[in-house]
């Protein structure tokens, strides 16, 4: 008789024991399952609906319970205050100054929350756009918090897959005057141009990443012998940069020297020149845009600049042979 209740007990301790083992199974799954669901909200934010975008996050952001989430939440907030701030008309600068810095405020709260790639890149878009508003020489003391900002994203969270990131510091380089009165490079520009060209998404057409590469090329305007000869020191550089991934992308033209042909195009760089390059990407960027059902509206603004701008420079090539 004790030894038929000894074994009970022993059978009703190995049933507390699963028992709790579930119950512990349960409860961390339910976390799992309670975490914020950003899904509604990316999917707004890609289908250029940022106002349902934002009152989305900020539905979920009264209901996130951490910092991670709150952070992700918040970064989210300032990408879209780019959208809004970019909808608006350009003579409204009011406005669009009280997007960006709303969009600041957003991406500074999200790095207290918790530093991410993403807090430093949303928090450099915002200041650079109302940058861009203001104008870059009234503006000039915002270029080295954004480079900050823009560096501990590529090399304290080595994130090197961010198109967003490239065409921003291409943009910072190539508005920017150069020394002494700032740090502009046009170099620079094109090597982070021709990143963010080569890192954009499958899933986005970006064609104004395109674009900004052609004006960069067409203004250099170097012919076949020149861009051999610059692009192979280039490499020569890539190759021998010990530095951080920011020094070294510097340099990022040179990569895979004048003998790599870009996915964009059927010849290498070395066959053709800067301005040859320059029509093809935005010859690209239309075949792209065509291909695509669904177009934003930031990409129809850009196809409008794309088509007056091939135009523009078939006029001026038709001109030159004359």
């Amino acid at each position: 008789m004790m030894k038929s209740l000894e074994i009970r007990k022993g059978e009703r301790m190995e049933v507390k024991r699963v028992f709790f083992s579930v119950l512990v199974a349960f409860l961390a799954v339910s976390s799992v399952s309670a975490a914020i669901d950003l899904s509604q909200a990316d999917a707004y934010y890609l289908l250029d609906r940022p106002s349902d975008c934002k009152a989305e996050l900020e539905r979920l952001l009264r209901l996130a319970e951490t910092a991670e989430e709150r952070a992700q939440i918040l970064w989210r907030l300032a990408r879209v205050q780019v959208t809004l701030g970019d909808d608006l008309e350009k003579t409204d600068k009011d406005g669009r100054f009280s997007a960006y810095e709303l969009g600041q405020e957003y991406a500074e709260a999200s790095i207290d929350e918790e530093p991410t790639a993403m807090g430093y890149l949303w928090r450099a878009s915002n200041i650079g756009r109302w940058g861009q508003t203001k104008g870059p020489l009234n503006s000039l003391s915002k270029a080295k918090p954004m480079l900050n900002d823009l560096r501990k994203v590529v090399d304290d969270f080595d994130c090197l897959d961010s198109s967003e990131t490239w065409y921003v510091l291409a943009s910072l380089y190539d508005q920017l005057p150069g020394k002494p009165i700032s740090f502009g490079d046009s170099q620079r520009a094109i090597s982070f141009a021709r990143a963010a060209v080569d890192t954009i998404p499958a899933d986005v057409i970006y064609p104004g990443t395109y674009q900004a590469l052609a004006e960069m090329l067409w203004k250099r305007n170097w012919n076949k012998d020149r861009r051999i000869a610059e692009i192979m020191k280039k490499q020569q550089k890539w190759n021998s940069t010990d530095g951080t991934n920011f020094d070294r992308y510097c340099q990022y033209e040179g990569k895979e020297g004048p003998k790599q042909k870009p996915f964009y195009s059927s010849v290498a760089l070395s066959e053709m020149t800067d301005r040859q390059e320059a029509i093809m990407l935005l010859l690209y960027a239309k075949a792209v845009y065509d291909s695509r059902s669904f177009h934003s509206r930031s990409d129809m603004r850009n196809m409008e600049e794309i088509d007056a701008l091939t135009a523009q420079w078939y006029s001026d090539l038709a001109s030159q042979s004359r």
